[in-house]
């Protein structure tokens, strides 16, 4: 006899893995870039308000414990640098953070780094999160060979092309992640969360109640509601796989007036209207020149063994 409750298994199955595939987005970066590509790509639903993120998918996103109490995220830009709000340093020392880097689970990772000094943008206002931004100079630079750590790309993006308009442009799809809240007043997930919004106008009735510099901040959700960062998420990347199939740091989750509201559009820091200052502490060039003179230095010293011995 046929088993037709089988045959009807299969076909939902299929019918179920049709669906979820055409509703998801594969993200394949460029491995031979130096920055904004990690080791698996990336594949995010467009269906869901948020999802777990799978392993090395995003090796530059760190959880960062504060004071053994709260959470924020923050993204690696250099071996020696993390970009972070400034809200999430607000009130604490170095000393009190701890930096979890290489892993989807929360406060856990292949490398964890203590803090030497927290740079916090000095116009920072804790009223208006205008300028919410902060630079974290690690205690010891992290071991880039590490297949779970890399870091993502900060923005390459003229003057004229910030005062012209709002960059990213608007409708732009965005992905962040991160651990915060998986609803309004909800528990935080061990598992790193990811999801997929677009960057809104600034004029736009969701966003325009809360933003008070266009220039340094910008808005991302959807229209109905149902997908946002939330409690927790500050700190984290807001990012933007670009032309050149890298993933750049386009914002730092900052606020929100409650989370997926359909009333209300997250807040982030427009990370492209501080690359000068962020640059200015984190230069990743200064890093490849340290490594640069370190080669250097052991060629001489070889040279000069060499020349010893052959004597």
């Amino acid at each position: 006899m046929i088993q037709y409750g089988h045959i009807l298994q299969f076909f939902i199955l299929v019918l179920f893995t049709i669906i979820r595939s055409t509703h998801q987005t594969v993200y394949t970066c460029n491995a031979s870039a130096s920055c904004g590509c990690s080791t698996n790509s990336a594949t995010v639903s467009r269906i869901v308000g948020g999802e777990d993120a799978s392993s090395a998918t995003w090796g530059w996103a760190v959880s960062i414990s504060i004071a053994n109490s709260y959470l924020c995220g923050g993204s690696i830009v250099s071996k020696s640098w993390v970009i972070t709000a400034a809200h999430c340093t607000e009130g604490f020392t170095a000393s009190q953070l701890t930096i979890y880097a290489g892993s989807n689970t929360r406060w856990t990772g292949t490398q964890t780094r203590t803090v030497s000094n927290i740079y916090t943008h000095p116009s920072y206002n804790s009223s208006t999160y205008v300028n919410d931004i902060a630079a974290l100079k690690l205690a010891s630079p992290l071991d880039m060979s590490d297949p779970y750590v890399s870091s993502i790309c900060l923005p390459s993006v003229s003057q004229a092309t910030l005062s012209a308009g709002e960059w990213p442009p608007v409708g732009t799809n965005v992905v962040a992640v991160g651990w915060g809240r998986l609803s309004e007043g909800g528990s935080l997930p061990s598992t790193m969360q990811q999801v997929t919004v677009q960057t809104i106008d600034y004029r736009a009735s969701t966003c325009n109640q809360t933003m008070a510099n266009w220039y340094l901040q910008f808005c991302a959700g959807v229209s109905d509601g149902g997908k946002d960062t939330c409690q927790g998420d500050s700190g984290g990347p807001l990012m933007m796989f670009n032309g050149n199939n890298q993933w750049v740091l386009v914002g730092v989750t900052s606020s929100g007036i409650g989370c997926a509201r359909a009333a209300y559009s997250g807040m982030y820091t427009r990370v492209a209207a501080y690359q000068e200052w962020i640059q200015s502490y984190t230069d990743a060039a200064n890093d490849n020149k340290v490594s640069m003179y370190q080669l250097l230095f052991r060629l001489v010293i070889s040279s000069f063994i060499y020349m010893i011995l052959s004597k």
